[in-house]
């Protein structure tokens, strides 16, 4: 796959020609970027002055509580954005520390241009809306699920909601007291449930530590409570 084809394949340029691309291109500034592994490429709290792409590689994404009582590391493959919401609205700082998993290459643009070509060129404005507005209809829809009444639909929906994709490799830094707590559950029966996932194979479980190797397999129980 060239360069071209990569970059087209990016949420923000979707639809477009190869030549519009190449007129993209040729008036805009890109910043093409490595990241070796283990590096921070963006640190929760900075200024969101830039939108990012990862080209290729695997980054690790870390969120937390407010209070700091669990957190979670999210592995996330290219093609990918991230925070765009972040550029714009109330809070326009970094809300997660991400960091590379593997070698990582990226595309950077500046607010700015991310401005400017969104008001020169229709479609990527409408990318750009259509993002930040399936964001927003995610989250507003939340707020309407029920509660679960099963302990197995409980903690699916814990690792869920508190994760941005719903696939792949996660690691929650949790205790416990603080997950049966969070999904108001006795911690026996949560000890219980996930110690038979890990014996199903579906998680490994160390002292504040779950592992989920892959998210999708383990929501795939949500039919079988």
């Amino acid at each position: 796959m060239t360069l071209y084809d990569q970059i087209l394949n990016l949420p923000l340029f979707q639809g477009l020609s190869h030549d519009d691309l190449s007129n993209i291109v040729a008036h805009t500034k890109f910043d093409f970027t490595k990241v070796p592994a283990g590096s921070v490429i963006v640190k929760e709290g900075e200024p969101c002055k830039f939108l990012r792409f990862m080209l290729s590689g695997t980054a690790v994404v870390n969120s937390h509580a407010d209070d700091n009582s669990f957190s979670v590391d999210e592995e996330l493959s290219s093609p990918i954005m991230f925070e765009v919401e972040r550029l714009f609205g109330l809070t326009q700082y970094h809300g997660h520390t991400i960091t590379a998993l593997t070698n990582c290459s990226l595309l950077v643009i500046k607010k700015d241009e991310v401005m400017r070509l969104s008001d020169k060129l229709l479609i990527i404005r409408i990318n750009l809306l259509n993002r930040l507005a399936t964001d927003v209809q995610k989250l507003s829809g939340l707020q309407w699920h029920q509660l679960p009444a099963s302990l197995t639909g409980r903690l699916l929906r814990f690792f869920a909601l508190h994760t941005s994709y719903p696939a792949g490799h996660k690691v929650f830094h949790i205790k416990m007291q603080t997950l049966a707590d969070n999904i108001r559950e006795s911690r026996l029966n949560v000890s219980r449930q996930l110690n038979k996932w890990r014996d199903d194979g579906l998680i490994t479980l160390s002292r504040g530590f779950i592992d989920i190797p892959r998210l999708e397999t383990l929501l795939q129980l949500k039919d079988n409570p």
